[in-house]
């Protein structure tokens, strides 16, 4: 019996043959682990390529698979398969190896030395190189094989790095090291990034070179995996395996997989995989650090999204793992909480109800002061109640930055009462606002004690969806102390008008514990791009009082160019996604119309019913497609999805953005942000698109996509 490990190209590949061939592959590599002598397996060298390592295997009379003899005998790992001539020339160039400055094993293309002589770099450039900079030994401790050098010396454009890596010319990690040191990055940053400092410290003459301990080094691991045996492979293989649930980016597992001694930050933008890390974490915390009856308490701030979650760990974990992870939206986990204290106080959603009491509560406006409603509305949802203001002398000392109408102090005080009236309309109404409801179920947990025989430790996801005031809340759940946060979020998708939060103010001290994810796993490039270009010149908080950039962040896939098209009226756009949807390579299930209100949406619902096409509104009580049904969900509903295919529909003038949600703001700076919220709910929309994304509208089109 012997170990077989299979790489991510690997996998890629199987999922192209027909169910029958894959069946096929399973049963040789089966074969094959048992017994690689096995007649009919037709296990030989392949004479023709560079690599003196590469065998073969034949599966039946047209699929191959290509794999690599490491230095043990038990030890084999399968690179690609694919029909007999295709595989073959795959295998022509390729070099499998373990890189002898970090350790990690690297599938590569071998440039053919006859081009490397034509583009002998040194000779005279015509052209600065884009790495003249970089000195050669920093690039191989950046992971670049000795025999890709003269390649990365000869790049002098960002599509000569590109074509590299789409021809397979450059290892995955090496190809993102120097796009971060061409995005801007220093040396140390892409060390401390992408590897761990003894990783590169160590003398080349000392790294280990077997393959067995190269499969132990992150980078490895993001991607190959290891089966000792014929279970283990048939489970590997499923075809209801997602790559998320095995293969971690080296970045991703040292955020999973390392303890740390208080809370951690991980921000990063949207496909980059915060949300896979959070899960594979919590199954980690659990395995690792719960003790006795301790849970993970995994929280965001969606029930949606909460939702989803709970779906994800149910194919990641055990049914045992799984009961030891709570997951709940935040809110519903504090009036669980409250209400098995005997709390009786109601949570106000927005609605007729919270728009009766601030109409009593306006009636105490002074009449000299010209304040509109919602200027007080703003007033307390962005500096009373993320401050816990609650008495005059509270106002007076309240910081009021970033907001647009300046008060002095006499004025506050002469505004005061229509606060103080809005308090006492709530009590009289046996009703609390959610930011009420977090210090109440604070006040109550100081008095029993953190949590910390429920709970070991708290994950928080989509963080920048949630106030100070839940901030404070999670910090009390739990105490200070080793794995006790873990918290996941992005600037740039905050989507529902929330105060942006200083982690630190909140008593959660991330110092020493921040990390960026910066690789989109989910979008295309091309698409990512579109999207990125939506948030220009949009300030984004990093969740503790810094700046947030997208700086070095890309996609590793390519794709088509986002199509954009205007039609006459909402039927010709019906119509134009019925003809799309009719493409033979489309599943419907697998794609989304996406549009900015619920009346829109409704009316591309029945647009597509009237011309045949079967299609379902995602709301709370429904999830994602899984058949031939065509998705339609709102910009906030899609958050925390993916499809391979998004329309971005009804992109028009007055729409996106929405006009009454922009101009609702109270001054100038008010509207601002709203117009951010705007820009954030489109770039969350495109990027869900795994594949092909289309920005369609009628009529007059948005000025963010080409309008007059």
């Amino acid at each position: 019996m012997v170990n077989i490990g299979h790489s991510t190209a690997f996998y890629d590949a199987l999922g192209k043959l027909t169910p029958a061939e894959v069946m096929k592959v399973l049963d040789a590599m089966q074969k094959f682990q048992r017994n690689p002598q096995q007649a009919g397996l037709n296990f030989e060298t392949l004479n023709a390529c560079k690599d003196d390592k590469l065998r073969s295997i034949r599966v039946n009379q047209d699929v191959r698979i290509i794999l690599t003899k490491t230095d043990e005998d038990d030890l084999y790992l399968f690179l690609y398969v694919d029909h007999h001539e295709k595989a073959y020339r795959w295998a022509e160039n390729r070099k499998v190896q373990v890189n002898k400055a970090t350790g990690n094993i690297q599938v590569f293309n071998v440039i053919d030395e006859q081009e490397l002589r034509l583009n002998d770099p040194s000779a005279p450039k015509v052209e600065a190189g884009l790495f003249d900079a970089i000195k050669d030994k920093h690039l191989l401790q950046m992971s670049i094989p000795d025999e890709s050098i003269a390649l990365v010396r000869r790049m002098t454009i960002e599509a000569d790095l590109d074509n590299a890596k789409d021809n397979d010319q450059l290892p995955e990690e090496a190809y993102e090291a120097l796009f971060m040191i061409m995005s801007g990055s220093t040396v140390d940053d892409v060390l401390d990034d992408l590897f761990d400092s003894a990783e590169v410290a160590v003398p080349a003459a000392e790294v280990d070179l077997s393959f067995r301990t190269a499969l132990k080094h992150p980078a490895s691991l993001s991607k190959f995996v290891v089966s000792e045996n014929e279970t283990e492979l048939a489970e590997l293989l499923s075809d209801n395996l997602e790559k998320w649930r095995i293969f971690l980016h080296s970045t991703q597992r040292k955020l999973v997989e390392k303890p740390k001694n208080g809370p951690v930050r991980v921000l990063g933008g949207a496909g980059t995989g915060k949300t896979v890390v959070a899960m594979h974490r919590a199954k980690w915390l659990v395995e690792h650090v719960a003790t006795g009856q301790q849970k993970i308490l995994f929280t965001t701030f969606t029930k949606n999204l909460a939702k989803d979650i709970q779906m994800n760990l149910s194919k990641l974990c055990s049914k045992e793992i799984l009961a030891k992870i709570e997951v709940v939206n935040f809110d519903s986990w504090v009036m669980g909480f409250l209400k098995s204290t005997g709390y009786d106080y109601k949570l106000l959603f927005d609605g007729p109800e919270k728009d009766r009491l601030w109409q009593t509560a306006y009636s105490e406006k002074p009449a000299d002061i010209d304040f509109n409603p919602e200027f007080f509305k703003e007033e307390w949802d962005l500096v009373i109640q993320p401050q816990s203001v609650m008495t005059a002398d509270d106002y007076k000392a309240a910081t009021r930055i970033g907001r647009g109408t300046r008060l002095n102090r006499p004025q506050r005080m002469a505004i005061w009462p229509v606060f103080d009236e809005y308090r006492r309309q709530l009590q009289f109404a046996q009703m609390k606002e959610v930011d009420d409801i977090y210090r109440d179920a604070r006040t109550i947990l100081a008095s029993k004690g953190a949590l910390i025989d429920r709970y070991c430790s708290v994950i928080v996801d989509e963080a920048q969806d949630m106030g100070s005031q839940a901030f404070i809340l999670l910090r009390a759940i739990v105490p200070e102390t080793t794995n006790d946060m873990f918290i996941v979020g992005d600037g740039h998708q905050r989507i529902y008008g929330k105060n942006k939060v200083i982690l630190s103010q909140c008593g959660i001290n991330i110092k020493g514990r921040s990390a960026r994810l910066r690789i989109n796993y989910r979008t295309t490039e091309e698409t990512r791009r579109v999207a990125v270009a939506i948030l220009e010149g949009v300030s984004v908080d990093d969740l503790d009082g810094g700046e947030d950039t997208q700086q070095a962040y890309h996609s590793l896939v390519h794709g088509p160019q986002p199509e954009q098209q205007c039609f006459q009226d909402e039927k010709q756009q019906a119509l134009a996604i019925q003809q799309l949807l009719a493409r033979p390579d489309v599943v419907p299930g697998e794609c989304c119309v996406v549009a900015r209100t619920n009346r829109e949406l409704a009316k591309i619902h029945t647009q597509l019913q009237i011309l045949g096409v079967e299609a379902q509104i995602l709301d709370k009580n429904f999830q994602k497609s899984t058949s031939d049904v065509l998705n339609l969900a709102s910009m906030h509903r899609v958050k925390g999805l993916e499809f391979d295919i998004v329309f971005l529909a009804s992109a028009n003038r007055g729409v996106i953005p929405l006009d009454i949600a922009v101009n609702s703001g109270n001054d100038a700076v008010s509207r601002r942000q709203r117009e951010n919220e705007e820009r954030a709910l489109v770039y969350v929309s495109l990027t869900r698109a795994r594949k092909q994304a289309y920005v369609l509208g009628y009529g007059d089109m948005s000025t963010w996509f080409g309008g007059q």
